[in-house]
């Protein structure tokens, strides 16, 4: 063993922590480990393995039940290459100078370091704009070198590149040249100098799928599985086939916190392809990562505003690489084991010198395929039974209470997505804590979904106008469903030019009946006739609404009125996610203002619910259940519709009660 170090040339320090390790390691149980592959070393000496995704699926989220033995069990000492994650300094330049001339705005960087500078990133407050930049770089601010010319700079709804490549060159000076040909200046008011203290990493592919893609308001979501667990994601891209676009994506997962499901975002950043001025087309389709999922899903999020969908019939998650180093004594058969909850994180001292085994060439092979053990059993369970599964089902139900009864059509049996329609929003409580799902009398458990995603409806304004003020324009819309939950309206217009402030209500009487006016959103809008001016305009509204009309009017003054099109409700997605062996008989049940939202066991397994693949539910348009119509009064809380159900109720057993009475001799 001392020779053979010793002929790798590796330090002293190096050759004693091997042998020092290796003459402390005792023999594991392999059955305690759950899967197994296969090395096949055909050198002695130090040998790297090249960790396939499913290694990484197999084993723990740190990888921290990675074992190697060899043919007799023996453990064998191995360091886990992790290679430093690629880091950068921002730095402000030692001086910054903007300077508008005709037809062109020029910056003027003084770097004030001799280091090589990866980018520049410029700051500006501008909300809208698009523009070409030509870089230069020198060393005396008198001979200048160009780096690139009609580099896109851009910040248009919500996406924006703000960064310049300066390719790792040194410079003492930077000058940038914007073209303003066809828009006023563009304000910047600073730039940071970044420089890469560590190189970026070897990146290698990982396999994925589309599971499926959804189209919602402003938004596309884009399900995809990998091809594994556990594996470091450094970087998504995004190859769309469209010619000219930009797009802001974010990144995401799904998360169950004390039973309630949300998505936490890993990633974000923008994908452009951009020709401006005539120049050649440019393109960034990759959003960098730094993140290693639980699950093999991932949520993308493309955000295209009022643009149509982009064209993605693939996405391509890049990785690092990551590989065990271990001194092989011998040529033969070695085991990587994988697969032990309970294992802890291996202490070998190596990790000190991992860039002296980087440097030591040693010999790469590649896992055999992923095998389950033979007699595979837990160091908790050893000698016990294994447990039977456990049922998931809910408690019977009386839904006598409940107003709403609507069947669920299912495609197939399994896990079940049921989004809940702008029908079922409105009448559900605020909440939707009363949201039953029943298979005849009995409760389906469920987990309740509500990312931050919005489906539209579109409206009709209609023109009401006011004969007693003749200035200000009001519009009468109609909503499906009284009572309908709404994040935002998004109004349309044509006209040019125009700076009005609106004002969107509803006509509401209170308990006096004295009607009344219920303010939902204020707002002013603008419009110039500039190219690439949006024409719409969009009003925040959180809550719901009372009736099913909404009022929109703005005063014109002394202005004609201007032209308003189309109007988008804006309403939040809500789903019940579900897992049943049924495809008939199911109904949801909602509608019962009193009762408390259910807790159900099925929480504590909620992430793997969540993650697994899912079917489209839908509800049925018709309310077939004879149960919604048992009690009438079901849901009333004391209100005027109460009292008044009441009343009515009272006048009639007391006219039945007079008809009854024996009448008197005349």
């Amino acid at each position: 063993m001392k020779r053979l170090l010793l002929r790798l040339n590796l330090s002293a320090g190096v050759a004693a922590a091997f042998l020092a390790v290796s003459n402390a390691l005792a023999t594991v149980v392999p059955i305690e480990w759950q899967y197994r592959q296969q090395l096949n070393v055909t050198s002695t000496g130090l040998v790297r393995i090249d960790l396939p995704p499913a290694s990484f699926d197999a084993a723990a989220s740190e990888q921290q039940d990675f074992r190697i033995v060899d043919s007799s069990g023996r453990e064998i000492a191995y360091l886990l290459d992790r290679p430093p994650t690629s880091s950068a300094r921002m730095i402000r330049p030692a001086s910054f100078e903007a300077k508008v001339e005709p037809g062109s705005t020029r910056l003027l960087l003084k770097t004030g370091i001799a280091t090589a500078l990866s980018s520049l990133e410029l700051e500006t407050p501008n909300p809208f704009f698009l523009r070409a930049a030509t870089i230069e770089i020198s060393d005396d601010n008198v001979q200048w070198t160009t780096l690139d010319q009609g580099m896109p700079l851009f910040r248009q709804w919500g996406a924006e590149k703000l960064e310049l490549s300066l390719a790792n060159r040194t410079a003492a000076y930077i000058r940038i040249t914007l073209n303003d040909q066809r828009g006023a200046p563009v304000v910047f008011t600073g730039a940071f100098l970044k420089v890469n203290a560590i190189p970026a990493p070897t990146l290698a592919p990982l396999g994925a799928q589309i599971a499926r893609r959804d189209e919602f308001a402003g938004e596309t979501v884009i399900t995809l599985t990998l091809d594994g667990r556990h594996v470091p994601l450094a970087a998504i891209e995004l190859p769309a086939t469209d010619s000219l676009f930009m797009r802001r994506v974010t990144i995401s997962v799904r998360e169950v916190d004390s039973g309630v499901s949300s998505e936490r975002t890993v990633g974000s950043g923008t994908i452009y392809r951009v020709a401006v001025d005539n120049s050649t087309a440019r393109s960034q389709l990759e959003i960098p990562l730094d993140f290693t999922p639980a699950t093999r899903e991932l949520l993308v999020h493309v955000h295209n505003g009022d643009s149509p969908p982009l064209s993605i019939d693939r996405i391509q998650p890049k990785r690092r690489m990551l590989n065990l180093l271990f001194m092989a004594p011998s040529s033969g058969a070695y085991t990587l084991l994988s697969g032990n909850p309970q294992a802890m994180v291996p202490r070998y001292d190596l990790a000190a010198f991992a860039s002296e085994l980087r440097d030591a060439n040693p010999h790469t092979i590649i896992p055999g395929a992923l095998e389950s053990t033979p007699d595979y059993h837990p160091r908790d369970s050893l000698g016990a039974p294994s447990l039977p599964d456990v049922p998931l089902a809910g408690a019977p139900l009386d839904t006598k209470d409940w107003t709403q009864r609507r069947p669920v059509q299912l495609v197939r049996a399994g896990v079940q997505e049921l989004e809940l329609d702008p029908r079922a929003l409105a009448k559900a409580k605020s909440d939707l804590s009363d949201l039953r799902l029943l298979h005849g009398a009995n409760q389906i458990p469920y987990i309740l979904e509500q990312p931050a995603l919005a489906r539209s409806l579109t409206l009709t304004p209609v023109a009401t106008p006011d004969a007693k003020r003749a200035s200000v324009s009001i519009w009468q819309v109609k909503l499906p469903h009284t009572g309908l939950p709404l994040r935002r309206i998004v109004l349309t217009s044509t006209t040019p030019l125009f700076q009005r402030q609106f004002r969107i209500f509803e006509k509401l009487t209170n308990q006096n009946g004295v009607a009344f006016e219920f303010t939902l959103a204020l707002g002013d809008w603008s419009r110039t006739p500039e190219p690439g001016v949006p024409e719409t305009r969009v009003f925040e509204i959180d809550g719901r609404t009372r009736t099913d009309t909404l009022w929109i009017e703005t005063n014109n003054g002394d202005n004609p009125a201007i032209a308003l099109g189309a109007a988008q409700a804006i309403y939040p997605v809500s789903r019940m996610i579900f897992k049943t062996a049924e495809t008939d008989g199911i109904t949801l049940a909602y509608g019962n203002a009193q009762v408390s939202a259910p807790r159900y066991d099925l929480n504590l397994v909620a992430l793997k619910l969540l993650t697994a693949p899912r079917n489209p539910a839908k509800l049925d348009a018709d309310d077939s259940s004879p149960d919604s119509t048992k009690n009438l009064f079901a849901g009333l809380s004391g209100g005027p519709i109460f009292w008044a159900a009441l009343g009515l109720v009272v006048i009639v057993l007391l006219f039945v009660v007079a008809k009854l009475l024996p009448k008197s001799a005349a």
